[in-house]
């Protein structure tokens, strides 16, 4: 116990604790952080889904839906669209945040906290709505063996 005493005597709790204005401007830049990375990860998943996507359906990368991994035709086509549409959703929510963000300077750093994460989580919704309309326009263009749906009665002949 006393070795223990002895170890403690010199120790300087204020030391350990960080500066306030440093922790409010790490609080400011993490919350800069989370909101950006979203769209930026999607901007550039976008970006490589249309450019560069896999050109055989695949289990491990692309955009993966039942009936997009169907045929060859069929992931092409869900490649392409789903990289339009998140590549488009990326830049334009990369451009928003960014204005949104400007907002967190004069901010106190729970309320910047919230804004945060209200942002986050629209970023998410929208990313969730884009994955479905995604999914319904491949249902509309392709049935399940993924033929086109306009050419499925000419293939049954």
């Amino acid at each position: 116990m006393d070795a223990l005493k002895d170890l403690l005597e010199g120790f300087d709790l204020e030391a350990l604790l960080p500066q306030l204005d440093t922790m409010l401007g790490k609080v400011e830049l993490l919350t800069r952080i989370a909101v950006m990375v979203g769209p930026v990860v999607l901007l550039g998943m976008g970006l490589f889904y249309f450019l560069a996507a896999p050109k055989e359906a695949n289990h491990s990368l692309g955009y993966r839906f039942y009936w997009g991994m169907s045929s060859v035709e069929a992931w092409q086509f869900t490649q392409r669209l789903a990289g339009a549409v998140w590549a488009l959703l990326g830049l334009v929510l990369t451009i928003v945040m960014a204005l949104l963000c400007a907002r967190f300077r004069g901010m106190e750093a729970m309320d910047m906290v919230w804004f945060a994460l209200r942002l986050v989580l629209w970023e998410l919704g929208l990313v969730a709505v884009s994955c479905l309309a995604i999914d319904i326009t491949v249902l509309v263009f392709f049935d399940r063996k993924g033929v086109r749906r306009w050419q499925s009665g000419r293939a049954r002949q």
